[in-house]
């Protein structure tokens, strides 16, 4: 009798472990392979040239891009355009909404910097026939405010910010989809299609 309660014993122990053991394969089944693909590349060169077009647009007051349909059309995808819309509805009337939505809000600091810099770039272009629009190209770009201070024209002296511009081949042209900032002192991570959707 003894025997047999040792023998069942042992045989439960090594059920258990044998289903912990599966158990946890399950969640261990991701492992890094060398990426072969072509997505090191820089953004193409178009894209960088959208950018360029857009921003200068955007660091201008006028015309804006909150009644401009045809900039938006031009310069943002379909969801990022759906979500500022949706947030232009919600926020209000302007002149009782300080953070009313306008140029400004792609240029995403307001108190405006003295330059900015392409800091690098990146293409990932994973279409195929499950995601044919999977080709982005993502424009890091480096604000920096100049030492000296200058009252409310330089209200971060020294001050550097770098933001990521996300651009989607969509309907034949590179169109915005999002930007992304990183903490830093006077700012927490967001992405700003997120923040129009809130």
């Amino acid at each position: 009798m003894q025997t047999f309660t040792n023998t069942m014993l042992k045989i439960i122990c090594l059920l258990v472990f044998l289903l912990v053991t599966n158990s946890c394969n399950r969640f261990v089944r991701m492992h890094e392979v060398e990426n072969n693909s072509q997505a090191q590349n820089q953004a193409p060169a178009e894209s960088i040239v959208v950018f360029r077009e857009f921003f200068a647009y955007v660091q201008k007051y006028e015309p804006s891009i909150v009644t401009d349909e045809n900039a938006q059309n031009l310069w943002l995808t379909k969801r990022m355009r759906t979500a500022f819309v949706e947030h232009i509805g919600r926020s209000g009337k302007p002149e009782g909404n300080p953070d009313y939505p306008s140029n400004s809000t792609f240029v995403l600091v307001w108190n405006r910097p003295t330059t900015y810099s392409i800091v690098g770039s990146r293409h990932y272009d994973f279409r195929n026939a499950d995601n044919p629009n999977d080709n982005r190209a993502i424009i890091d770009v480096l604000y920096e405010w100049e030492t000296y201070s200058d009252g409310i024209n330089n209200q971060y002296p020294g001050e550097k910010s770098l933001h990521s511009f996300i651009f989607v081949f969509e309907d034949g042209a590179w169109k915005l989809d999002d930007i992304y900032t990183f903490d830093d002192e006077y700012a927490s991570p967001e992405s700003l299609r997120r923040y129009f959707s809130k």
